[in-house]
């Protein structure tokens, strides 16, 4: 565990931990996702959560809440696997099972517990810098494990793959390891590869920060305190360093498809082939699906139930409600609320009025309030806004049988 968690997101980690241990939050996970099969096989998804994992700890920190934590971690590994879905049945279409699969810098596993459910795992590679986080997913999801040095020309993994996953490296490299990374991994593909890989492109750069002629803008921070910020920070870059790059990888004008905000609504994602003359084309069909957030979560002491957001698609535009459902009951919210600052976001003014706010006193019951958000297209893609429980107020607490029978002035059972 972190020894830098303070006592309170010692406490928050753990119940995001009860949550992933949880049967009602896997199965609530696993109905989110695409590419996963029947609500049956749910029981399949291992989604215990490494004590160390810094996606989850970085999300405890901001949010200090690990109902909203538990729902981004999730909700962002879904889609990325649905992203990487995507891609491999675009460009290896009826063949996505034999493709050797080889996810660099892969963290704790945040992709490759969902991949490893779906495709062999005899095909599934994972690379990463940190020991404890390869043992872990080596362990977990069965896959085989490649050493990552900090220096691109020692990553010899002593074998070609046929897809190249990298979600969230190159948005943190400074110049050099960003060309030299892209260089070796290409390097590391076979004849029909693919790489992915995904970028912070320069519309995210935060305001007040002027984004240099160069197209490359590097800072040395980051959400993860155990790397070396020199090596790896912050990194916003725009199209033309990227095909620079990719020129200087591959050699000049070898083509690449670009996806704007494939990766979570927020990272671009660029895709490069081994030989330049691959179709990509069909990854024009690709889709981001629908996405949102619960700014306002909370149970009152009196059992209100208070939840607000935003849900939409930039895909699609405005959705015209979320569904949630409390304690098993589904309830349909409308959107539609003025969110001027996600239209902004995304520079997209279909996006606008994407707010939407719920109020409900849920009937008295026993255990916790229990309460899903979901944000579905209408091609049935659907996106876990909120999950979580709350403590039931006492103004909720089923009274005892006999308290009852005295209020009703019935004769006491002995």
């Amino acid at each position: 565990m972190d020894s830098s968690l303070d006592d309170g997101n010692v406490r928050l980690l753990m119940q995001a931990r009860w949550l992933c241990d949880d049967p009602y939050f896997r199965q609530v996970v696993w109905r989110h996702g695409a590419h996963l099969g029947d609500a049956a096989d749910a029981l399949r998804l291992d989604a215990s959560i490494h004590a160390g994992d810094q996606m989850l700890l970085h999300s405890l920190k901001h949010h200090r809440d690990a109902n909203a934590s538990f729902s981004q971690y999730f909700n962002v590994a879904l889609q990325q696997h649905d992203a990487a879905q995507q891609v491999l049945r675009a460009l290896f279409p009826g063949a996505s099972h034999r493709v050797s699969v080889l996810d660099f810098a892969c963290g704790y596993g945040r992709l490759l517990r969902f991949l490893s459910l779906g495709l062999p795992r005899v095909n599934l590679h994972a690379a990463e810098v940190q020991p404890e986080a390869l043992d872990f997913v080596c362990e977990r999801f069965g896959v085989k494990g490649h050493a990552s040095p900090g220096t691109p020309a020692q990553f010899q993994p002593g074998r070609t793959f046929q897809f190249i996953w990298v979600a969230s490296l190159f948005s943190h490299l400074p110049a050099a390891l960003f060309d030299q990374w892209l260089a070796r991994l290409v390097d590391c593909l076979a004849p029909d590869g693919v790489l992915c890989f995904s970028v912070h492109d320069q519309c995210l750069v935060p305001e007040g920060h002027v984004f240099p002629d160069s197209g490359f803008l590097f800072w040395p921070q980051s959400e993860n305190d155990g790397l070396d910020t020199a090596s790896y920070g912050t990194t916003y870059v725009n199209e033309a360093h990227v095909a620079g790059a990719i020129a200087r990888a591959c050699g000049p004008g070898h083509p690449y498809f670009r996806i704007p905000r494939g990766l979570a609504h927020e990272q671009d994602l660029y895709v490069v082939a081994a030989d330049p003359r691959r179709d990509l084309s069909a990854l024009a069909d690709f889709r981001r699906g629908p996405w949102g957030w619960a700014d306002e979560r909370g149970l009152s002491d009196d059992g209100e139930l208070h939840l607000r957001g935003w849900a939409a698609s930039i895909d699609d535009g405005a959705l015209d409600a979320v569904e949630i459902t409390v304690d098993g009951v589904l309830h349909r919210c409308p959107t539609g609320l003025p969110r001027p600052d996600v239209g902004r976001v995304f520079a997209d003014a279909r996006l606008d009025a994407s707010g939407w706010e719920f109020r409900h006193v849920p009937p008295r019951g026993e255990g916790p309030v229990r309460v899903v958000v979901t944000a579905r297209t209408p091609a049935n893609e659907r996106a876990l806004i909120f999950t979580g429980q709350f403590e039931r107020p006492a103004a909720l607490r089923r009274l005892p049988v006999r308290w009852w029978q005295r209020l009703l002035g019935k004769r006491r059972i002995n």
